[in-house]
């Protein structure tokens, strides 16, 4: 009954683990080759993708090292692998490995967008995040929780490869995937019956 209990709680706390997924990037570490603004709110500090399977709704965010209201023509793009053909164009600044065939691009001006369809978005200090429909991010061939990311900062103001200021990963990396609301109840369920054990050990 202990190990069943046990490996119920350990089951959903590897299932909620994934929701703390966010990626970590060095502070300062612009591309050679970047000849846009210094500011820095181009510095990627932090990015995470989630999918929802109840909800089907992604969620992208991303925390960089300066307010990013403030910072002009700075734009934050999250590149998605969904399966089939991919782009895969930089290469010439070191990063083979970023391949995508959807994109998500926020802006600081508040202007988010997927192709020519307007997003929302929010931002609060340093951070910017969206959550919209899969249904805007069509699949290629993979399952919507199977899809990969990357994300990268750029400077609207400079034109090609020079408006690249950071990436975070330097290559693709799955998206987290939200536990299903069963999950949440069969931990609690666990975390209840443990509690109910430990309580009549204490007792005799």
């Amino acid at each position: 009954m202990k190990y069943l209990l046990q490996k119920t709680v350990m089951t959903a706390a590897l299932a909620l683990s994934a929701q703390a997924h966010a990626v970590t990037d060095p502070s300062g570490d612009f591309l050679a080759g970047y000849t846009g603004s210094r500011d820095a709110a181009f510095d990627v500090l932090s990015a995470d993708v989630s999918y929802n399977p109840s909800t089907r709704e992604f969620v992208f965010r991303t925390a960089v090292a300066g307010p990013v209201a403030a910072a002009s023509g700075a734009a934050y793009v999250f590149g998605l692998n969904a399966g089939g053909a991919t782009n895969t164009p930089f290469a010439p600044v070191g990063l083979p490995g970023v391949a995508f065939n959807r994109t998500v691009m926020l802006r600081a001006d508040g202007t988010g967008a997927i192709g020519a369809t307007p997003i929302s978005e929010q931002i609060v200090g340093n951070q910017i995040f969206t959550t919209v429909s899969a249904s805007l991010l069509p699949s290629n061939g993979l399952a919507f929780k199977d899809y990969t990311w990357s994300v990268w900062s750029v400077d609207t103001n400079v034109a090609g490869l020079a408006r690249l200021a950071d990436f975070a990963p330097n290559a693709n990396i799955a998206v987290a995937v939200v536990p299903e609301p069963e999950t949440y109840g069969m931990m609690l369920a666990g975390l209840g019956m443990l509690g109910m054990v430990a309580r009549r050990r204490a007792r005799r």
